[in-house]
């Protein structure tokens, strides 16, 4: 392992190539940066909405949350010479666990020995989505956000790793091929306001295969993710405690267990791009060897039309679980208060298993106007529909309170994006 991925981190990582860059008397400094305003209200009562699951906080019964899609970023890069080049990106949004380390968004060195192929090291993008590069500049995509059905759930921006990246000139094509390593560790919230979180510590391995010739673009892209800690190990140890008496426990904490395990991501994705009409898609693959991570698909298509300023588009997205709802039942025949604690550790391990599920499907139209130079304004209305067993990328608003009827809700999102 990298001695950046368990003990450097992107800090030190983030002095040393300063420290390198104001020593090299001929290097090339360029400094860019990207700003989104937003706000967004949604009219459910009972669930918030949120960009994406790493937020604890987010909009519900038509209140008015500017905090959701509002981020401030900034780009340092230095060429040393036509080998060596760095990069540094930090980014100030809203995120469950907000300090420095995690505002670093990338710090690394990559080395161009030849042209056409390049090896980064140090804090990298994940790049196995149509947006990895850019998901956070919200001047350099249509919509408001990122579709929600779709990246949402895929909070991982970043690792700390290696990759390797070679561009071959095909034709009147480009054919980008990608390999990458690295580890992440994340902390996400459990409800809404919430100071409970659940840590996820996890090795990221993968690759990408990108194709580009005149108005289009499409890739594939997998990457397999190995978890190297129990999510829930409370729970584990009080099913393991349970063994003697509920024999089926066993089994539960197993399907509980995330340490040694395995999910991985299946990607494919087009764009087209005219200049007057657009069109983009992607489509993912979750698969799980455990049930705390949600095994699931997920999908979505936009379609859009630029008229000078102004763009039109409609967005429709759909993810669906493909695993049916577990059902968990505590034995029956023990006095109290043996019964009750066995009824509540059964009720604790359903929630938890079932708690991940992801069940929706959204359409959604929107405009864009390009008022001036580096500088878009953007309304967009959706309306999602919720399973009730398929809540996991909204916050219940009342904790421990079951979802027992179908979800509706009417998200309304302004925003306003600008390069610097």
């Amino acid at each position: 392992m990298f001695c950046i991925t368990r003990y450097c981190q992107s800090i030190p990582l983030l002095a040393l190539l300063t420290i390198a860059a104001v020593a090299q008397a001929d290097v090339e400094h360029r400094f860019s940066g990207f700003a989104t305003l937003g706000l967004v209200t949604s009219d459910n009562p009972k669930l918030a909405f949120r960009r994406d699951i790493s937020q604890g906080d987010g909009s519900y019964d038509d209140s008015l949350e500017w905090r959701t899609d509002s981020l401030i970023g900034g780009q340092w890069d230095s060429s040393w010479s036509s080998n060596f080049d760095t990069t540094v990106q930090l980014v100030a949004k809203d995120r469950h666990e907000n300090n420095l380390n995690n505002s670093v968004e990338w710090a690394f060195v990559r080395y161009r020995p030849v042209d056409g192929f390049d090896l980064r090291l140090g804090r990298l993008g994940t790049d196995i989505f149509m947006l990895s590069d850019y998901r956070q500049v919200g001047y350099a995509f249509p919509w408001v956000r990122p579709p929600h059905d779709y990246y949402t759930l895929l909070s991982l921006y970043h690792f700390d790793g290696i990759d390797l990246n070679k561009r071959l000139n095909l034709r009147q094509g480009t054919l980008n091929l990608k390999v990458f390593y690295g580890n992440s560790d994340q902390k996400f919230p459990t409800g809404l306001r919430s100071s409970d979180t659940t840590r996820l510590d996890f090795d990221v391995s993968g690759a990408s295969v990108v194709w580009e010739q005149n108005d289009w673009k499409l890739r594939y892209s997998y990457a397999n993710v190995a978890i190297n800690n129990n999510v829930a190990q409370p729970l584990i140890d009080a099913l393991d405690a349970a063994v003697p008496l509920w024999p089926e426990a066993a089994d539960w904490a197993g399907m509980t267990a995330t340490k040694g395990r395995n999910f991985s991501y299946h990607e494919v994705g087009f764009g087209y791009d005219n200049n007057h009409w657009w069109a983009q898609a992607e489509a993912t693959q979750l698969r799980s060897a455990t049930a705390i991570v949600p095994q699931s698909d997920h999908a979505y298509l936009s379609i859009g039309r630029r008229f000078e300023q102004f763009s039109l588009y409609a967005l429709g997205g759909v993810a669906r679980p493909t695993r049916e709802a577990t059902i968990v039942t505590a034995p029956a025949g023990y006095p109290s208060p043996i019964a009750e604690q066995l009824t509540q550790l059964a009720a604790a391990t359903a929630r938890n298993l079932n708690g991940v599920r992801i069940h929706q499907k959204s359409l959604g139209l929107g405009v864009r106007w390009d008022f001036a130079a580096k500088m878009a304004l953007k309304v967009q209305l959706e309306e999602f529909r919720i399973d009730r067993q398929g809540t996991n990328l909204w916050l219940r608003t009342q904790s421990g309170q079951a979802i027992t009827e179908n979800q509706k809700s009417q998200v309304t999102s302004v925003s306003l994006d600008v390069l610097f």
